[in-house]
């Protein structure tokens, strides 16, 4: 409603929307539907209730809202490969340029709901139970899986799904999205955490042209020396170093002992794992960490360091949750669920463009969201200054 009277053309949403055409897929009220919904999230940090969608745009009530995102003939998924189509053109610029390497990070998050009685009609459907590692137990809600791509600082959303496990495996999901990539600029890697180390993501990401780092289960069995027959257990095998055996090294103002083994796996051959502990806790119980890189040549330090770039997802999750309605979201029907969270993702990937060359989230969130309410006091200005009576004025603001 008043975003274009204070935002310059090249950073409204209105320009944002043109650069990804969604002009070819969407109707002109469908994009100010799409825009009072990303204005909604960054007018007032967004919680996921409709009603504010309402509340914050004048000539839109909350039923036309919920029809949009449940009924409207629409499809998201053009919305969401123009995005991901502006994002691969934006990260592979910027591995060109600086010739950094590419990464690709997948991780997975619960949204938790609250389950519903046994004589509710109106569930949220895509609930299942999941097993939160966050919280230690079993929680009910949907998990989300997330891919990110980061180049030299710039991390951009590249995928998002709700994951169900009667259509498809989470490690089937992440095969498709690393299929999907075109080869690295220049070099590039998977980064994931232990539960995706596994053959076939090993696989997928060396026939798409990348490598893989990764975090690895402290149970998996290596076959060192003495030990090639049978194999041993990585957290055994940890207990029979000596301090001795490790290199003190520091990654992101942190110490730590590191072990490096080159060696076979079950289900892969000639690795790099990296066995480490922090300075302080140097084989104490559950201290030890393993990490994996299907390339050798890579040195321990130079492993340790890629993989923390995996932790660009966290703050994502937790963007998403705070300001975005990543936890929040209370639509219900599975295509209003695909629906809010593609917009959700549209509207991130906005607010980091919005920051101009800092792309950083929060930055560019509070930017757009100051200059929403400055453009909203300029509308108040000129309206009575026009001589839009008063209560018009309350009226349009649906304070009246």
């Amino acid at each position: 409603m008043f975003q274009n009277l204070i935002i310059s053309d090249e950073l409204s949403i209105n320009n944002f929307f043109k650069k990804l055409n969604f002009d070819l897929y969407l109707t002109k009220p469908q994009l100010r539907h799409v825009e009072s919904i990303m204005n909604a999230m960054i007018s007032k940090g967004y919680n996921g209730k409709i009603s504010d969608v309402a509340e914050l745009a004048s000539q839109r009530h909350r039923t036309s809202t919920t029809r949009f995102l449940s009924n409207s003939n629409w499809d998201e998924t053009l919305l969401s490969n123009s995005l991901r189509s502006q994002v691969l053109d934006l990260i592979w610029s910027k591995s060109r340029k600086t010739n950094k390497p590419i990464y690709f990070i997948i991780d997975d998050t619960i949204s938790e709901k609250t389950k519903p009685s046994s004589k509710a009609k109106n569930v949220i459907e895509k609930c299942s139970f999941h097993n939160s590692h966050l919280k230690g137990k079993i929680v009910y809600g949907h998990q989300i899986l997330v891919s990110l791509l980061s180049c030299d600082g710039l991390v951009l959303p590249y995928s998002i799904d709700i994951y169900d496990k009667d259509i498809m495996s989470k490690i089937e999901m992440t095969q498709n999205l690393i299929n999907s990539l075109p080869k690295p600029e220049n070099k590039g890697y998977v980064l994931c955490d232990s539960w995706y180390s596994c053959k076939a993501i090993f696989n997928s990401s060396v026939e798409a042209g990348y490598s893989y780092i990764g975090a690895l289960k402290t149970n998996r069995v290596i076959y060192p020396e003495g030990y090639k027959r049978l194999g041993i257990k990585l957290n055994k095998f940890a207990t029979t170093l000596k301090i001795e055996d490790f290199d003190l090294v520091t990654v992101k103002n942190q110490e730590y002992y590191i072990f490096n083994y080159v060696g076979d796996l079950k289900d892969i051959k000639n690795v790099a794992i990296i066995l480490s502990y922090p300075k302080e806790s140097f084989q104490k119980e559950g201290a030890l960490k393993t990490f994996i890189s299907l390339n050798t040549s890579l040195n321990p330090l130079n492993i340790l360091t890629q993989y923390t770039d995996r932790w660009a997802i966290e703050p994502f999750f937790r963007d998403c949750k705070s300001y975005l309605g990543l936890d929040g979201y209370q639509v219900r029907s599975e295509r209003s669920i695909k629906r809010y969270l593609a917009i959700m993702t549209i509207n991130y990937t906005y607010c980091k463009l919005y920051s101009n060359e800092s792309h950083h989230f929060n930055t560019g969130f509070k930017l757009a969201q100051n200059d929403l309410k400055k453009a909203k006091v300029i509308w108040i200005y000129n309206a009575a200054a026009s001589g839009e009576p008063v209560a018009k004025i309350f009226e349009y603001l649906k304070i009246a």
